[in-house]
């Protein structure tokens, strides 16, 4: 056993070691709600963090993951100055310092099932904040700046979570967590990945949506008065890193496919990565429905003054004289 141990860690290190050449795909939905009457934005983001790995029946890992089960769920809230919200403000502030994050709730789902042939780590963490200062005026127009959409958490996310002090962000953090409930096999993860880059990469990533806002997909809905902005990365975004070791394969890998929906109360133009209010069409239509019976008004009573004054010009007709 302790041969075959001396054998597997070398090796799952060089699986770690080729992964760091490539980025690491997460499940990620970003969905900003912006009202300008308040000024706030709601943003709530869902970040899916899957890892698969697979290792051959029999082995020492097989034997080692193959029982495991466990799951954790835990859900805080957090208001302005705690860490939680500062270390959320600190990814907002790379790409605007204006905005500020007034509070946000939290919620992580850990599930961790293992097998003779393969673990699989799921975990969902969504977080909801409300952040202030998107909104300013330009000449005159309401413009919203959304360059922080595509934030990314660099570096570890502690939260104190119903009396569990936890990182929301590391894959390293992610894998330990899952699997507290099995030292055994906690113990051989952290030996396995806790030397290589896969540990330190941040799970709540979304800078692939990060294309310009005008690229996105806009619809307006006249019944709502709301314009929506969409975006979803074509295809799957994966990465798989494998390597054959005396015939036997191991692997790790990831998948993802990122969507994010911008929504503003009114009707809205994409200018690069800001939105610029503007009239709603329907107004439009409806001022140029008003203008139109304005303007037949207007002619109905010019052409019944121009009739009356026609009538008065007409002399009566002569009466007759009797002899």
């Amino acid at each position: 056993m302790k041969s075959e141990a001396r054998k597997i860690f070398p090796l799952t290190i060089l699986a770690v070691f080729l992964i760091s050449f490539a980025p690491m795909a997460y499940a990620s939905t970003l969905t900003v709600n912006l009202n300008p009457k308040t000024g706030l934005a709601k943003v709530d983001s869902v970040s899916t963090t899957k890892i698969i790995f697979t290792y051959p029946a029999g082995s020492m890992v097989s034997n080692y993951l193959k029982n495991v089960s466990s799951s954790l769920k835990l859900n805080s809230a957090f208001n302005s100055g705690t860490q939680g919200v500062q270390e959320l403000q600190g990814s907002f502030d790379d790409e605007d310092s204006h905005v500020s994050v007034r509070n946000m709730s939290v919620a992580i789902d850990y599930t961790a099932k293992g097998n003779t042939t393969a673990l699989v780590i799921y975990k969902v963490t969504n977080i909801t904040a409300w952040v202030s200062g998107v909104f300013r005026v330009v000449n005159g127009t309401v413009m919203a700046d959304l360059r922080w959409r595509s934030f990314v958490v660099l570096g570890a996310m502690n939260l104190e979570m119903e009396d569990h002090s936890v990182d929301i962000n590391l894959v390293g953090s992610s894998v330990q967590d899952s699997l507290a409930s099995n030292e055994m096999a906690s113990s051989f993860m952290f030996g396995a990945f806790g030397g290589g880059s896969v540990w330190d990469r941040p799970t709540l990533n979304f800078s692939a949506l990060n294309s310009p806002l005008s690229t996105w997909t806009k619809n307006y809905d006249a019944g709502t008065n709301t314009t929506t902005f969409t975006k979803t990365i074509n295809g799957q975004s994966t990465f798989t890193a494998s390597i054959d070791y005396n015939g036997q394969k191991y692997s790790l890998s990831a998948v993802s496919d990122p969507t994010g929906v911008v929504a503003v109360q009114g009707y809205a133009n994409a200018q690069g990565d800001s939105l610029v209010m503007a009239p709603s069409p329907a107004s439009s239509a409806g001022l140029l429905a008003v203008g139109v019976v304005v303007i037949l008004a207007g002619a109905a009573l010019g052409y019944l003054a121009l009739r009356s004054r026609a009538r008065a010009k007409i002399p009566p007709p002569p009466t007759s004289l009797s002899a």
